[in-house]
C-alpha cells in the first residue's frame, strides 16, 4: 500500500497536482508584440525586457494571487501583415487575455483588427499615432506612451528655439510617419517665415534612398527632421552626407538609442560622425528617483540601454497585472473584459499609490478590498477615455559623444 501511494504521488505531481489533489494554478499570461526583426529590430528587445522586468517582479511578490505570470512574445517583423498574424497565435494559440504591443502604429492598428472582437487588451507602449486615438475599439486597445499630437508640438517648438526656419521632413509612409509630419508641420508653419520645404515619404526596407534623400536637401534646408526607423534611417543619415548635405539634422523617438548612436553616422566618442550635437524628442519618464532606480535594475539584469519605451514597456504589463488582480480579488477570472474593467480603476485616481515595483502593496491592498493608483516609471498613466495618457512627458534629448543624454523634460498638454 506505501509503495501504491508513492507512485500515486507521483503520478500527481507529474499531472501538476498539489499534495491536497487541486491542479496547480494556471500562469497569468501576458502577450508581447514586439519588432525582433524588421526596420524597428534594434528597439525590440530592451522594450520586451521593460516587460519582462515587471513579470519578474510580479513573480518575485509571490504572482497574481499565487499564480505566476508570464511573458509570451511574438515577433512583428515591424510589418502589419506579420503583426495580425502574431496577435493572431497570441489570442487563439497562447490564450493571452491582454498584449503589451506592439512598437509600429501601424502594427498595432493591424493587431487591433484581432484582438478587438476577440476581447483582448491591446496596450502599446511605443505606438504614437495619433490614428489610435479615434479607433473603434469598444475600450480594448490602450497606450502607456503619449501620443504624436503631443510629440510634434514639442519637437516644431525645439526646431524653433533652434532658430530652423527651413525643414524639410524625411518620414516613413505609416501611420507613425504619417502622423507625425502632420502635426509638426502644422505647428512649425503657425509662426511666420517659417516653413516645411518638403515632405518626403519613404517605404521601408529599401537598399538606398537616394533619391528621397536628394529630394529632401532640395531647397537647402536648415535642417532636415527624419522621422525613420534605424535601420533605414541610418542609411538616410549616410547618404545624405556623401550626397553633400551640410546642414542640421533633427531627430523624433524612432531615431533615438543605441540603433543610431553610436551608429555608421556616429561611430564613437573618439571619432564623432555629422549627427554629433544633433537633438530630438521621445516620451520621457518624469520621476526622476524612480527612473534612475529603473535603469539600474535594468541594467543589471539586460544591460544599459537609451532606446526609448521599455519604461512604458514595464507599466504596460504592470498595469496589466494589476488589473487581473483586482478582477480576481472582487472574485472574477483573469479575462480581457475582466482586465478592460479594471484597468482604469487601478491606474487612475482615487485610490492608495502604488509605484515602481511595489506589487507586494499593491496584491496587499486589493486582497483588503482597497483600491490602488498605480503612478508608473513613464509616468502617472492615467488613461483618459480613449486609451491614452492623459498626461505626459516628452524629453529632449541630444547626441554627445556618440551617446544620447537628457537635455530637458517638458510637460503635456
Amino acid at each position: 500500500m506505501r509503495r501504491f501511494l508513492v507512485v500515486l504521488l507521483a503520478v500527481g505531481l507529474l499531472l501538476g497536482l498539489s499534495l491536497t489533489g487541486f491542479v496547480a494554478p494556471e500562469k497569468v499570461k501576458i502577450g508581447d508584440l514586439v519588432s525582433l526583426t524588421g526596420g524597428l529590430a534594434p528597439y525590440g528587445p530592451p522594450i520586451r525586457d521593460g516587460a519582462q522586468l515587471a513579470v519578474d517582479q510580479i513573480n518575485a511578490a509571490g504572482g497574481v494571487f499565487g499564480r505566476q505570470a508570464e511573458l509570451v512574445v511574438r515577433d512583428t517583423a515591424t510589418s502589419p501583415d506579420v503583426g495580425r498574424d502574431a496577435a493572431s497565435k497570441l489570442v487563439e494559440i497562447d490564450k493571452v487575455p491582454a498584449i503589451v504591443g506592439a512598437l509600429s502604429s501601424g502594427v498595432t492598428l493591424a493587431a487591433s483588427s484581432v484582438t478587438i472582437p476577440a476581447q483582448v487588451v491591446l496596450i502599446s507602449p511605443a505606438s504614437t499615432s495619433p490614428a489610435l486615438t479615434t479607433l473603434d475599439d469598444n475600450d480594448y486597445v490602450y497606450r502607456t506612451v503619449v501620443s504624436d499630437a503631443m510629440q510634434g508640438v514639442v519637437l516644431a517648438r525645439l526646431a524653433l528655439t533652434l532658430g530652423y526656419k527651413k525643414v524639410s521632413v524625411i518620414y516613413v509612409n505609416n501611420a507613425y510617419g504619417k502622423g507625425l509630419d502632420v502635426v509638426f508641420k502644422e505647428k512649425f508653419e503657425e509662426f511666420p517665415d517659417h516653413q516645411v520645404l518638403a515632405e518626403v515619404p519613404y517605404e521601408e526596407n529599401k537598399p538606398s534612398y537616394r533619391g528621397e534623400v536628394e529630394k529632401a536637401m532640395a531647397g537647402n534646408p536648415d535642417a532636415i527632421l527624419f522621422i525613420s526607423y534605424p535601420v533605414d534611417g541610418n542609411k538616410q543619415l549616410v547618404e545624405a552626407v556623401e550626397a553633400g548635405y551640410t546642414g542640421k539634422f533633427l531627430f523624433p523617438d524612432g531615431m533615438k538609442g543605441e540603433g543610431v548612436a553610436p551608429g555608421p553616422a556616429c561611430p564613437s566618442a573618439e571619432k564623432p560622425g555629422p549627427i554629433e550635437g544633433a537633438l530630438g524628442t521621445a516620451a520621457g519618464a518624469p520621476k526622476v528617483a524612480v527612473a534612475a532606480q529603473f535603469n539600474k535594475d535594468f541594467a543589471a539584469k539586460f544591460g544599459p540601454t537609451s532606446v526609448p519605451y521599455n519604461t512604458q514597456a514595464y507599466d504596460a504589463a504592470a498595469v496589466i497585472a494589476l488589473a487581473a488582480a483586482r478582477a480576481v480579488a472582487q472574485g472574477g477570472e483573469v479575462t480581457g473584459k475582466a482586465i478592460r474593467d479594471n484597468l482604469r480603476t487601478v491606474a487612475n485616481p482615487p485610490g492608495e499609490v502604488v509605484t515602481y515595483n511595489e506589487f507586494a502593496k499593491a496584491f496587499k491592498l486589493l486582497k483588503e478590498g482597497k483600491e490602488i493608483n498605480y503612478e508608473g516609471v513613464s509616468g502617472p498613466v492615467d488613461f483618459d477615455k480613449a486609451g491614452d495618457m492623459a498626461t505626459g512627458v516628452i524629453e529632449i534629448w541630444k547626441i554627445q559623444g556618440c551617446q544620447v543624454i537628457t537635455v530637458a523634460l517638458a510637460e503635456v498638454p
